[in-house]
């Protein structure tokens, strides 16, 4: 978990409580690459510090974790804010105006990004799968 709190720190990417957060990673020759957090509110997933190493962009390291995360996740409705929504709708997110009230954020947490380009997106629960 060090590393990845580094990652995010690198990646202008932390946050109070990650560290009570899950994360996928994406290694190479054993080392994180890339980091991926899930919040978990109970009705529903967050991503949340999705990021790739600047070295490691441009080689689908990114989609191919968000994929294996999304496998993971697939019985579940996850949520995502973000400011490119286009990489994620290929990956199956749709946007969404309904906001739930916990993930509607403080403007200090979003101070780095331009507000006119963040979009909700959610991916829909899969309904062929049991959510145990």
């Amino acid at each position: 978990m060090p590393y990845v709190v580094r990652i995010a720190w690198r990646l202008a990417l932390d946050y109070a409580g990650m560290e009570n957060d899950s994360f996928f990673v994406a290694e190479e020759r054993g080392k994180i690459v890339a980091i991926l957090g899930i919040r978990d509110f109970g009705e529903f997933l967050e991503l949340v510090a999705v990021g790739v190493l600047e070295e490691y962009r441009d080689m689908g390291v990114g989609k191919r974790l968000v994929e294996e995360a999304l496998k993971n996740l697939a019985g579940r409705n996850v949520y995502l804010l973000t400011t490119v929504p286009g990489f994620y709708e290929k990956l199956g997110f749709a946007r969404v105006e309904e906001v739930p009230e916990v993930l509607k954020k403080d403007p200090a947490w979003c101070a780095g990004c331009d507000r006119d380009k963040c979009v909700v997106l959610l991916r829909k629960a899969d309904k062929n799968v049991n959510n145990g």
